[in-house]
């Protein structure tokens, strides 16, 4: 837990201190992701309602044309009715991401991120840093 903290403020001491402008705020991005899903087996299983996504609002404190850094607040949430412990938690969090535009329509991410997981079924709380890469795409396969 200690190397856990030391890690999340070293990351906000790089966003502050990335360059003497660090301080203009380029920026408020907020984004937000859900699942609704309805789990029913073949036969005799339970069937299961899922809920699932985020809320992450953050600040953009420099950008280099396509590519920007930001820092963020995020709220991860999981619930489902077959009262599963894995699947029923709330998480907020802090994180710190490069994002990556210049693709027409294509997006990429890579981050760290600080979370306060609780485990609503079992009470067991974790912390934990989560390193990552995503992205995202679209398209349209018939042209106009």
């Amino acid at each position: 837990m200690r190397k856990s903290c030391i890690l999340c403020i070293l990351l906000a001491f790089f966003c502050v201190c990335v360059t003497e402008s660090a301080f203009a705020v380029e920026g408020y991005p907020g984004s937000t992701w859900g699942e609704l899903s309805w789990e029913i087996p073949k036969k005799g299983g339970e069937q299961n309602l899922l809920l699932e996504g985020w809320v992450a609002q953050g600040i953009t404190w420099k950008k280099w044309g396509d590519i920007s850094l930001s820092t963020y607040g995020t709220i991860r949430y999981k619930w489902d009715t077959e009262k599963l412990d894995w699947n029923n938690k709330f998480s907020p969090g802090i994180g710190t991401a490069l994002e990556i535009l210049s693709f027409k329509q294509f997006h990429i991410r890579v981050g760290a991120e600080y979370l306060w997981e609780r485990f609503y079924e079992s009470g067991h709380e974790e912390q934990k840093v989560w390193i990552y890469t995503d992205w995202y795409g679209w398209w349209n396969l018939k042209k106009k």
